[in-house]
């Protein structure tokens, strides 16, 4: 299961930083734009070692994943979260700082609180590890980037965590207990 989880957190942050990247270039900050690419291509880099895909992978089904890591991928991996951290640190100077940004993002996109909410629901091992739910008490687009910069940093402390439970051995499991079959599954032409 502690690999399913680093394998959601590599995708979760992938998909904030391709949020983060077209919105900072919305606004006029450019440079910002090409850093998030290079982030993205290290974490592509990840999944295709691990499926021999970069985008679109379909790594996991219910309980089990389709193959185990190659060998070093957990290195990489760790690699990657102690890199992303100090590039972290990176975006909070180039970008969080910036007066212009800031003149453009504080007080904009005010939402209701009812809009903001986003209910929690368990899932898989995640009340195994030390993680806190990231939150602005502003609702405007200021919040919403610092929400996002701060889901990041948590999804690598969840997806290290997971890396340290990760013993030696394959991955690999094929427990279905609890799982039935209702039938077939066709497409219209029979196959």
């Amino acid at each position: 299961r502690g690999v399913i989880v680093i394998m959601l957190e590599l995708s979760h942050i992938v998909s904030r930083l391709l949020w983060l990247g077209p919105f900072m270039a919305e606004i006029g900050a450019q440079t910002s734009f090409f850093y998030i690419f290079r982030e993205r291509e290290l974490i592509y880099d990840l999944f295709e070692a691990a499926i021999d895909m970069r985008m679109m992978h379909n790594y996991f089904h219910i309980s089990r994943v389709v193959v185990d890591l190659p060998y070093g991928w957990i290195d990489k991996c760790l690699d990657f979260c102690n890199y992303f951290l100090t590039g972290s640190v990176e975006y909070q100077k180039l970008i969080t700082r910036n007066l212009i940004f800031l003149e453009r993002v504080e007080g904009i996109g005010i939402i209701g609180g009812e809009e903001v909410i986003n209910w929690v629901d368990h899932f898989e091992c995640y009340d195994e590890f030390d993680w806190e739910i990231q939150w602005q008490k502003e609702r405007d687009s200021l919040s919403h980037y610092l929400v996002q910069i701060s889901e990041m940093t948590e999804s690598i402390k969840i997806i290290q965590q997971a890396l340290e439970g990760i013993s030696g051995g394959p991955y690999l499991f094929h427990h279905t207990a609890g799982l039935s079959s209702k039938g077939n599954i066709t497409n219209k032409n029979g196959d």
